[in-house]
């Protein structure tokens, strides 16, 4: 899909009553995938597995294929934060650094007026930490999630508790887009 097309998924997903996840795939993905099963599942069962890296562009030419065009995680976040500050879905950024969601949540606000965070949270993707971050994330409303533990961890995280996110309808693995969007990176 185009960054076009994946804005209008986006829409149609916070439209249905369930969690939507959004990986953004690029060579390490796929590598990673090839011996680790649980990921390789994960990203198969996924709603939306974007290319992120312009190799997989290459390698889908080089098997006979076309992919219309590289959606990447750190631009996609931004368009993500307009259209949510437009359409009023609360954004919730977990992980990171401690204070890097925090001061991302800043810098997206003041660009999109409107924008509604409805937390931050460092945390960890441990499954000892699943049930307070899944409490507190439903305790925010937020529809829409920011992930950011890196591959594969934000991507297995967001699987194993697609069920118990309940106000969350798109969750997406973000990786270090959040260090890029303060800066850091």
């Amino acid at each position: 899909v185009t960054m076009d097309e994946t804005l209008a998924l986006v829409e149609s997903y916070m439209a249905a009553p369930r969690l939507h996840q959004i990986a953004t795939v690029n060579p390490e993905f796929v590598m990673a995938a090839q011996t680790d099963d649980e990921f390789r599942r994960v990203l198969e069962a996924a709603d939306l597995c974007l290319p992120d890296g312009v190799g997989l562009l290459y390698a889908a030419r080089r098997y006979g294929r076309r992919l219309p065009e590289r959606v990447p995680g750190s631009e996609l976040v931004y368009r993500l934060a307009e259209r949510a500050a437009e359409r009023g879905w609360p954004l919730f950024l977990l992980g990171a650094a401690p204070g890097v969601a925090e001061a991302a949540a800043a810098i997206l606000t003041a660009r999109y007026p409107g924008l509604r965070v409805a937390g931050c949270y460092a945390g960890t993707p441990a499954v000892a930490e699943n049930e307070a971050l899944v409490a507190r994330i439903n305790a925010s409303g937020a529809a829409l999630l920011y992930v950011a533990y890196g591959a594969p961890q934000q991507d297995k995280w967001i699987a194993r508790n697609r069920d118990a996110l309940t106000t969350v309808r798109v969750a997406i693995g973000v990786g270090g887009s959040l260090d890029f969007v303060t800066g850091r990176a």
